[in-house]
């Protein structure tokens, strides 16, 4: 079993990745709801690193899978994550900015609060915890 320290230093080290991205993205002039998903982002992203490392959890979500493996890399995780994370406030942005109208905002936004959030109960309803240990999984033996 990994022992809680080294899964905090992960989870602290991609929060201030995290962070870091999106004050380089304009974090400033974002609105609660991106907010919101950002800070549900950062614990998908803590959870995705904490079962990476885990040898008896596989990444399955569709898309994510394809861009970082089903074992991936701290590494890769965090890329992924800020990517992520400066691509939605982008997206969220240019709506504004661009005057969609008002439907569409909401229902990217709430479109993607309500698929993170389902994604991180999912995670935790399988074992997977955003720091500290996973849930044993039966028939699997860690290193």
């Amino acid at each position: 079993m990994r022992t809680p320290p080294r899964s905090i230093h992960r989870f602290a080290c991609g929060l201030l990745g995290l962070a870091a991205s999106l004050g380089l993205g304009g974090c400033q002039s974002m609105d609660r709801e991106e907010l919101t998903w950002q800070a549900l982002h950062a614990i998908d992203v803590a959870q995705t690193l904490n079962a990476a490392s885990d040898p008896c959890y596989e990444e399955k979500a569709w898309l994510t899978q394809r861009l970082i493996g089903a074992q991936p890399s701290d590494a890769e995780v965090i890329a992924w994550g800020v990517g992520t994370a400066v691509f939605h406030a982008w997206i969220s942005n240019t709506l504004e900015e661009r005057g969609a109208p008002q439907w569409v905002q909401k229902l990217w936004e709430l479109g993607t609060l309500g698929h993170t959030t389902y994604a991180i109960g999912t995670n935790h309803q399988e074992g997977v915890r955003p720091f500290g240990s996973n849930r044993d999984v039966p028939g699997c033996h860690r290193s």
